[in-house]
């Protein structure tokens, strides 16, 4: 199982150790995973999720796994959480999509519209 965040995608990084006399030598830098599980109020179960610290700020930061798991588009989610999220959306039912905003228009200046309506008046 892959060392990797399921909340924020963080995962394992490569570096150097530098000596005194600068000289480097390759190591690893592992993120704070911690697995823990968290419980989805919509679907009524416990979810396990290795995350790190800093998802799990995020996960508290949003409300809850169920909130932040609905803000998020499946895009930035990672597969387990993708999955989570169809599953909350097939039982609490698809949310309606937000209608479109209205295209609107360049903001022109008073100065600019009078110039070109005296130039198509010509």
């Amino acid at each position: 199982m892959p060392r990797v965040c399921d909340v924020t995608g963080k995962k394992t990084t490569v570096g150097h150790n530098v000596s005194h006399s600068e000289r480097k030598t390759k190591r690893t830098f592992l993120p704070n995973l911690q697995k823990l599980k968290f419980h989805s109020d919509i679907l009524g179960r416990d979810f396990s999720l290795r995350i790190s610290t800093a998802g799990l700020r995020t996960l508290t930061k949003h409300g809850g796994l169920d909130a932040y798991v609905m803000a998020k588009p499946i895009s930035r989610l990672t597969d387990e959480m993708a999955a989570i999220k169809r599953a909350i959306e097939k039982k609490a039912g698809k949310p309606a999509k937000p209608a479109k905003k209205p295209v609107r228009k360049a903001n022109r200046s008073a100065r600019l519209v009078k110039k070109v309506s005296a130039k198509t008046a010509k």
